[in-house]
């Protein structure tokens, strides 16, 4: 999901140089993990990752990640902000308005920004001007599970890590200045509306904030907060001003303060008499969505007894623990911080919503609580990462893709419908389509079924094929009635991307179809066989275009493929001429063999990478799976070429080293498979389509319930000049198909390559090589 990424009036914006040469080498040099060419990066993967890549303003938008301190899929994403009311960090912004303790991972409408709060010296201050800090990026460090950064205009250094569900910031503060620790709890990056916060004794500062849910919603959610710190403050007070970063009233003294409506601006602040020498305060920080005491527990459960160091040193470990899950061998240093950098943005989300104690708040609004030793996942940009960062993830973390895939059961049984772009426990409706239902369908066909399928299966049927009831807080498919009565949206009824959402539901149904097939459902199989088939009805055999037609049957007039939005979502008609990813066999033949190869070699002939209309677009999920679809044509090693190509200029080992914005691990985990050589259009097909992979050797170590304990992809001439297949062996048989099925992938086995600098003619280029498509 894209959101003020470009001006549809131009026909292209091109990646210009966004950052300055000194800016670079202030990264590149600062920031950039040490090189350690003689280590394997298996023994410490964490060693590749910066967390600073992709927080600048990239090709396609600014739209950026977060740089802080997190743990895999934590609930706290403790991190910097250098602006309000937006996405949080950005790296070409050069003043911290403080740090906050939740930011989702590059969605594309601003969010969270929850619970803020920062360090000062000298007299209490509350409006962000005066607060905020300039900063250096010399004098600023990042890495899994830990910040750092100097707040110069207060000569502060601050350290951030993290656990599972709390913070913890160490502030280091100049000798001779009273040192202040200030909560401006009114302040979060969307719409906080309301908020209170109550000083306990000595050493707590404890409340709650409500803030809007993003893109527009007007749907609030509460997070519970409590901050203690490691030695009792001198002095303290509250803040209240009539409106959003008002020139505050301080009550010294002062233990409450609240915010019963989003016109306010209230604050909590501790301070420490001056010291003849620096001083250092330690804050902890737990969060809960629960209520208050599960805030309490958090930080018992995860932080008691323990200090910075070793809450620093365990998150390391985690991270290590997750990354190792993967170990490449060779390449350059740049691929590998390139690789695990994306793999750690595809760990960042869905996140634990659950606390330490098991407790939840569902979709009913109701506590529930959870069975030990599993967690409940919230936050899923289904639009996005049902693409490939859901079967990473069902690769990579089998028990977790389960858990969460039970998650997404339990939001249907609790709310009433399974959503395609929930934010915590509430529903969003952004984008289109049955997203996490391709998601649930490619878990189970995976062979992952410690979900309740039964559940399942009635929510997701339900959501293909009915219409919520009036007065829900979901919409279900737009245009589900009249889907039922034409067998498409028709753009007269439905104006928001008509075309690509009957694309959208279509793979959801394709996914669907397949999955009754294993369940052994054969009367729905049939119905949903049909319904995956769909798209062709806004097929125009004429034009051979996906384009919107009225109720009538007749095509929207003056239809011009290269106008953004019509008909379809964030895209053009040549961005969506490739999406039907389950049903390409027909699509190659619909377009004609021959016709449909000239169009894909000519949607990848732009001459620097930019915003087209009609040109392929690597900042949105459009069309991420345009690249492959070459397998499926006769012509794979165009697929080899693209591919690679796509890799080489839109993710780097910089800044803006991620395209448009990350949608929460979706383009980072499109990288992690391109660059491991696999990837699928299609996973619910189990199909995944082979390119050449960037690395001599990648070994994914596997995990129950699947029977292998390797996967381990090899290639000779492995090199970045060398993209092309010239053979492929599967367990050291010659193997020809230009993809891998995924049973053959969990069972273990060596998927070699022999790479070349010119293209090999022959290698899967035959129709019987190419993937699996709809019959």
């Amino acid at each position: 999901m894209k959101r003020n990424t470009k001006s549809p009036a131009l026909k292209f914006v091109p990646r210009l140089p966004s950052l300055q040469l000194a800016f670079f080498l202030g990264f590149l040099l600062i920031s950039a993990p040490v090189s350690r060419a003689q280590t394997p990066a298996s023994a410490n993967p964490a060693a590749s990752v910066n967390p600073l890549i992709g927080t600048a303003d990239g090709p396609g938008g600014g739209i950026n990640l977060f740089p802080g301190a997190t743990l895999p899929f934590g609930m706290v994403q403790l991190s910097p902000d250098t602006e309000a009311h937006g996405y949080g960090y950005h790296y070409g912004q050069y003043d911290i308005q403080g740090f906050s303790m939740t930011h989702m991972s590059g969605p594309g409408c601003a969010n969270d920004g929850d619970v803020s709060f920062t360090a000062t010296t000298g007299p209490i201050v509350t409006e962000v001007h005066d607060f905020e800090s300039p900063y250096s990026h010399s004098d600023e460090k990042a890495a899994p599970g830990y910040y750092q950064v100097r707040l110069l205009q207060w000569n502060i250094n601050a350290e951030l890590s993290a656990t599972e569900r709390t913070g913890i910031a160490r502030f280091t503060f100049p000798a001779g200045q009273q040192a202040n620790i200030l909560l401006p709890l009114s302040k979060t990056e969307n719409y906080a509306t309301a908020a209170s916060v109550h000083v306990a004794g000595d050493r707590q500062i404890e409340g709650y904030v409500d803030n809007r849910a993003f893109c527009g919603n007007s749907q609030s959610y509460r997070i519970y907060f409590v901050m203690t710190f490691d030695r009792p403050f001198a002095q303290f007070g509250t803040w209240t001003g009539p409106h959003y970063n008002a020139a505050g009233t301080i009550s010294d003294g002062s233990r409450d303060a609240s915010q019963p409506t989003h016109d306010g601006w209230i604050g909590a602040y501790a301070s420490w008499s001056a010291q003849d020498h620096a001083q250092t305060v330690i804050a902890k920080i737990a969060i809960s969505f629960v209520d208050a005491a599960g805030a309490e527990n958090n930080l018992k459960a995860e932080s008691a007894g323990r200090g910075f160091d070793q809450i620093e040193a365990a998150a390391k470990s985690a991270w290590n623990k997750e990354l190792s899950v993967i170990d490449v061998s060779g390449g350059s240093s740049a691929d590998r911080t390139v690789f695990y950098t994306a793999l750690y943005h595809s760990l960042l989300m869905p996140i634990i919503f659950n606390d330490a104690d098991g407790r939840y708040i569902g979709f009913d609004g109701k506590i529930h609580q959870l069975t030990a030793g599993h967690d409940l996942y919230a936050s899923y940009s289904g639009w996005d990462i049902y693409r490939s960062e859901l079967p990473l993830l069902a690769l990579i973390e089998p028990r977790r893709m389960q858990d969460i895939a039970q998650s997404i059961v339990l939001m249907y049984q609790q709310g009433g419908w399974i959503d395609r772009w929930p934010q915590y426990n509430l529903y969003t409706n952004v984008m289109a389509g049955s997203p996490l239902t391709v998601g649930l369908a490619t878990a189970w066909l995976d062979g992952l079924h410690g979900f309740d399928m039964n559940a399942a299966w009635e929510g997701m049927l339900k959501d293909a094929t009915e219409a919520p009831p009036p007065g829900r807080p979901y919409d279900g498919e737009a245009g589900i009635n009249w889907i039922n009565q034409l067998h498409y949206v028709p753009n007269d009824k439905v104006t928001y991307g008509s075309v690509s959402q009957i694309q959208e539901d279509a793979i959801a149904y394709a996914s669907l179809y397949r999955l009754a097939q294993a369940l052994g459902k054969t009367d729905d199989a049939k119905i949903l066989l049909d319904r995956a088939q769909d798209e062709r009805n806004v097929f125009d055999p004429d034009d051979r275009f996906f384009r919107p037609r009225n109720a009538d049957g007749a095509w929207v007039p003056d239809f011009n493929p290269a106008v953004d939005e019509h008909g379809f979502i964030e895209g053009t008609g040549w961005h969506y001429q490739w999406l039907a990813p389950a049903d390409m066999a027909w699509l190659v033949k619909a377009v004609g063999p021959e016709l449909f190869n000239q169009r894909l070699a000519d949607f990848f002939k732009y001459k620097f990478v930019a915003w087209y209309a009609q040109y392929y677009n690597p900042y949105n999920e459009t069309d991420l799976e345009a690249p492959f679809e070459f397998n499926f044509s006769g012509r794979p090693w165009e697929t080899q070429r693209v591919v690679r190509r796509v890799l080489k200029e839109n993710y780097t080992a910089t800044p803006d080293g991620i395209p448009g914005n990350d949608d929460c691990g979706e383009m980072s985990s499109w990288a992690v498979l391109s660059m491991m050589g696999i990837y699928s259009i299609d996973p619910a097909s189990l199909a995944y389509e082979l390119t050449g992979p960037v690395f001599p050797k990648v070994v994914v170590h596997l995990h129950d319930p699947y029977p292998g304990k390797t996967f381990t992809i090899t290639a000779t001439s492995a090199a970045a000049d060398a993209p092309y297949i010239q053979s492929v062996q599967w367990n050291g048989k010659a193997h020809s198909r230009n993809w891998i099925s995924f049973p053959d992938i969990a069972a273990g086995g060596n998927l070699h390559f022999v790479l070349g600098s010119t293209p090999n003619h022959a290698w899967g280029a035959a129709s019987s090589d190419a993937p699996p498509s709809l019959p």
